[in-house]
């Protein structure tokens, strides 16, 4: 531990011993200086995805039912995909259903460093998505407008932590949102398409030099209509393959 690492953990120390933090999932007090309502117990507790899933885009199947190891869903079948490969780290419930939220609405922005480490992790040990292949890592972009009143990007956050540990170019401004829409959730499938149409662009004045495989980081995969929309734009600048990886998955 360096000296600023160990000056940070004194301090955040005494900050928890005068204001101590209770976990927002299960409410016991929290004695370890990590700085974020989560407790250690709950964190461990996040529901990973594992086989048997879509080849393509990662949506779990039933473990009860025997699948080739390439089998494809409905969905991608009946659809032509942007993305070469999208996975996903965990299922978007119970304790990482509240980390997100505590990081998107709460500003606890600590917590990109265990959700960063958990999706590090799966790219680590995941045999779709080959790091050293990677050129470029990107977020799905937040509207400005959004951005000024969140104050961060939290896919930005956890796209730049992840790039860091691997020591891959990283790009905030690949990719804009040209202009607000409503939120996703509730949305039927249909309607998450449209509400995404013509909302994700590419920045003219970013640099693209010769990239060619991409690593788009997202917080949520639900119905896949927001990174598809971002994959197709990317498509315009003549990458030709396009990895997906978010944090969470959505039903």
């Amino acid at each position: 531990m360096n000296d600023n690492s160990f000056w940070d953990y004194l301090k955040e120390g005494i900050l928890n011993l005068i204001y101590p933090l209770s976990c927002e999932n299960c409410g016991i007090q929290i004695k370890e200086s990590n700085g974020y309502a989560i407790c250690n117990d709950c964190l461990s507790k996040i529901k990973l995805i594992s086989e048997p899933y879509c080849y393509r885009c990662g949506k779990p199947f039933s473990a009860m039912v025997y699948f080739e190891k390439e089998a494809i869903c409905a969905d991608c079948l009946n659809r032509k995909n942007h993305f070469y490969y999208v996975r996903s780290v965990t299922h978007y419930q119970g304790v990482m259903r509240k980390c997100i939220h505590l990081l998107k609405y709460k500003k606890q922005v600590k917590l990109v460093r265990p959700l960063g480490n958990l999706m590090i992790d799966y790219l680590n040990r995941d045999k779709f998505i080959d790091t050293e292949e990677i050129d470029l890592i990107v977020p799905v972009p937040l509207y400005k407008d959004d951005y000024l009143r969140r104050g961060f990007n939290q896919s930005g956050l956890l796209a730049k932590y992840i790039a860091d540990y691997f020591s891959i170019p990283f790009s905030e401004n690949l990719l804009i949102k040209k202009r607000g829409n409503v939120s996703q959730v509730g949305l039927s499938k249909k309607e998450r398409k449209s509400n995404v149409q013509n909302v994700y662009l590419l920045n003219s004045s970013a640099e693209i030099k010769n990239f060619s495989r991409i690593l788009l980081i997202d917080d949520i995969y639900t119905t896949g209509a927001t990174v598809e929309a971002c994959c197709k734009e990317l498509r315009k600048a003549g990458i030709k393959k396009l990895f997906v990886l978010t944090l969470a998955r959505g039903v």
